[in-house]
């Protein structure tokens, strides 16, 4: 019991200490979870996650914990049951720390959180707050949610880890529905295999291809992408230069040159994600648009004027690409690109562009940044973003475990 409960007090101690200044939080009670601690420590059989403090996304339900989906609309909202992803971390034994801060249902509103790194700049969105409490030491692990680039580019963006499934790896019942055929649970952590545990109790092992125990292959294909020239000159030397550590590190690294119509794949995130929010948003439009953000109502707006049919070509493209990647990466581990533009823009630009992220999410497959070195506009961190093919998690976390520590002399 002892254990349990003082494990959980240097975390406490730290969100105290931070959390006036970086606003992480969108709900945080120490007595709660202490209480959490207590309970846990007299319960019998451990769980793959017994006493790890975790933060939880506030777009995603929990009975015990208000969960306002970062609107005015639904401040001081108590659903009725938990999330299924949070009836799993309760059974992996996980302590919940508290809701972490996001933006407005997820979407491009800025939450009040700041980077850890420098309060002056943002942690990146829409995971704002699971981001940059992992970034800050509040917490070892969170959970967010990616539906352009909600993930990747905050855990980048505050040098952490970051995890996105493939799609419907796990699940996402009792999660405020954006954009459904590409809302994703994600993950964040300190480490790789930490951010393995987290997957492991919360995916559905039927939905992934299951762990290989042979050892994995050492090929990469490098791709900055056809945006490559949207990214700051820190960004591109960081990419070239991680390059050159995983070749002397015994990696072969292919350059590679994908079909022209990916450029089109970040465009078609958004036209459906627009289609699909100006449905699974509408109620929220309908009955208190007063109470919705500009950015809310343009894109529910831009979404109710989109065509069927470009919807479905935006599908059908995200479906042929993804066939083609998968048939691309045969034989090899993973692709390596940019995890974002740079380092994190100040907060009054905003939360950061998902464009390194957006193309990747509209196709459903995993993807992990990992951090490396920081930039020379702001000394602040720097990733790079590993993607594998459909369903190929395990294989993606096993490799990230390995270049994880070849990275890790580059980051202070």
């Amino acid at each position: 019991m002892r254990s349990v409960v003082a494990n959980v007090e240097p975390c406490l101690a730290r969100i105290a200490a931070a959390e006036p200044l970086l606003k992480a939080w969108a709900w945080h009670d120490a007595e709660q979870v202490r209480a959490q601690a207590r309970s846990l420590a007299h319960r019998s059989g451990a769980g793959a996650l017994f006493g790890y403090p975790v933060g939880v996304k506030d777009i995603i339900d929990t009975a015990d914990m208000p969960t306002g989906y970062g609107s005015r609309i639904y401040e001081g909202h108590r659903p009725a049951r938990d999330a299924e992803v949070v009836v799993r971390l309760r059974a992996a034994g996980a302590l919940i720390v508290g809701k972490t801060a996001t933006t407005e249902f997820a979407y491009a509103q800025p939450a009040s959180t700041a980077n850890p790194h420098n309060l002056e700049h943002t942690p990146g969105g829409s995971s704002s707050g699971s981001a940059a409490a992992v970034g800050a030491g509040m917490v070892p692990l969170a959970i967010g949610s990616q539906t352009g680039g909600s993930t990747i580019r905050p855990s980048a963006y505050c040098g952490i880890v970051g995890f996105k499934p493939t799609f419907d790896a796990i699940p996402t019942r009792g999660m405020k529905a954006l954009a459904p055929s590409m809302d994703t649970i994600g993950l964040h952590g300190h480490a790789v295999d930490a951010v393995g545990l987290l997957f492991g109790a919360l995916s559905d092992p039927d939905a992934v291809a299951p762990r290989s125990s042979g050892h994995t292959q050492s090929r990469i294909i490098y791709f900055p992408g056809p945006h490559a020239a949207a990214a700051e000159e820190g960004a591109q030397r960081a990419l070239a230069a991680a390059r050159v550590v995983l070749a002397q590190s015994g990696f072969s690294i292919e350059p590679c040159e994908l079909p022209s119509e990916f450029g089109e794949l970040a465009a078609a995130n958004r036209v459906i994600m627009a289609f699909e929010s100006a449905v699974s948003l509408a109620e929220e439009y309908n009955g208190h648009r007063a109470l919705l953000s500009p950015a809310a109502i343009e894109l529910i707006e831009t979404g109710r004027a989109t065509t069927a049919s470009g919807y479905h070509r935006a599908r059908t493209l995200a479906t042929r690409s993804r066939d083609a990647l998968t048939r691309i990466l045969r034989g090899t581990d993973v692709l390596m690109t940019f995890s974002a533009p740079g380092e994190a823009p100040l907060r009054s630009a905003g939360t950061g562009d998902s464009l390194f992220n957006r193309g990747w999410t509209v196709m459903g497959v995993p993807c992990m940044t990992l951090p490396f070195g920081r930039g020379d506009r702001a000394d602040l961190p720097l990733g790079i973003q590993f993607v594998g093919s459909p369903k190929q998690d395990w294989g993606l976390l096993a490799l990230g475990a390995r270049i994880e520590q070849l990275f890790q002399p580059f980051n202070r």
